[in-house]
């Protein structure tokens, strides 16, 4: 098999609600798409990437240069399965984001693309209504402990997890330990200092901004973290995921997605699926209302099932080399 016809689009979709974090604002989601003909037939991917790098070094304008870059340096070499492909493709691990394209179209062309399902977990956010089912996700505030004390005596059979973004220092502590009262599944990069994880690696901590490379995750392994959340365009697609999960087999991968659209989104599902654990992906329509692909998504019993997506191409505006 070999690359060919590299095409690239945009994307753009505002926000239902604009998303504040503790590093930028966002109003809208524009990606970069990519298209790929290997076989006579063409598969797209989609980059993860932002405008501004407030995310990762790379950005929509880098990974657009870098993917007709590496094009140029590969097309011409033949591979024959999905590990061969990572083996090329690890030469430019210096660009995952770029990388997690050719990954991703080089994953579809060896596997069956059937229906995924996955069991859908939440992150709470303000005003929401709704139930919860297999496990929530609450980020970190001033009342955290009442808080997951509710929760767990709404809900006593659902995973919780607390979200930090490495805000917390060893002051804080005790209000982990005593959140431990009500049984948390995991505390979500809860320091930025990795000596603080290796200090308290008696409770359940995970690593996600600091989870930026298979070498920072075998670091912070060796700190005692046993659970990551891995974005797969961080990482340079799904193959160093998988093979992170083979090389270490007692370290617990959770997949998550950063604002995607359905395509990478089923991408994320289809990797959860064959790591056994509950994503970070949102049901259709939850960030926004418009998508470049179509696709039948159902929720069941706590369940999400999504079929493949399938592109149109009518909805992509084509970038110029």
């Amino acid at each position: 098999m070999k690359f060919n016809n590299l095409k690239c689009y945009k994307f753009n979709a505002p926000f239902k609600t604009p998303i504040q974090t503790v590093k930028t604002r966002l109003t809208d989601r524009r990606v970069l798409v990519i298209s790929l003909d290997v076989d006579d037939r063409t598969y797209f991917a989609e980059s993860n990437a932002f405008d501004t790098n407030w995310y990762h070094d790379e950005t929509i304008a880098t990974v657009h240069a870098a993917v007709q870059h590496i094009f140029s340096e590969i097309s011409e070499t033949e591979w024959h399965d999905y590990a061969e492909l990572g083996t090329l493709l690890a030469s430019y691990r210096s660009t995952p984001h770029t990388i997690a394209l050719f990954d991703y179209i080089g994953w579809q062309c060896t596997n069956e693309l059937n229906p995924v399902t996955v069991p859908l977990g939440f992150t709470l956010h303000q005003g929401h209504t709704g139930e919860f089912s297999n496990r929530v996700k609450v980020k970190w505030n001033a009342h955290i402990e009442s808080q997951v004390k509710a929760l767990r005596q709404q809900y006593p059979e659902i995973k919780i997890a607390i979200d930090a973004n490495g805000s917390l220092t060893e002051a804080d502590v005790p209000i982990l330990e005593a959140c431990m009262n009500y049984e948390i599944d995991y505390f979500e990069e809860p320091f930025s200092d990795i000596r603080l994880y290796s200090k308290y690696h008696r409770l359940p901590l995970a690593i996600d901004e600091s989870a930026s490379s298979i070498e920072q995750i075998i670091k912070y392994y060796g700190a005692g973290v046993k659970t990551i959340i891995a974005k797969y365009s961080r990482l340079g697609g799904g193959y160093p995921l998988l093979t992170i999960k083979d090389a270490i087999p007692d370290i617990r991968i959770i997949a998550g997605g950063m604002y995607e659209y359905g395509l990478s989104k089923y991408f994320t599902a289809a990797l959860a699926e064959q790591l056994g654990t509950i994503p970070d992906i949102t049901p259709r329509g939850f960030y926004f209302d418009g998508d470049y692909a179509d696709w039948n998504e159902k929720i069941q019993d706590g369940q999400l099932t999504m079929s493949f997506p399938q592109v149109n191409e009518q909805r992509l505006i084509p970038l110029n080399k």
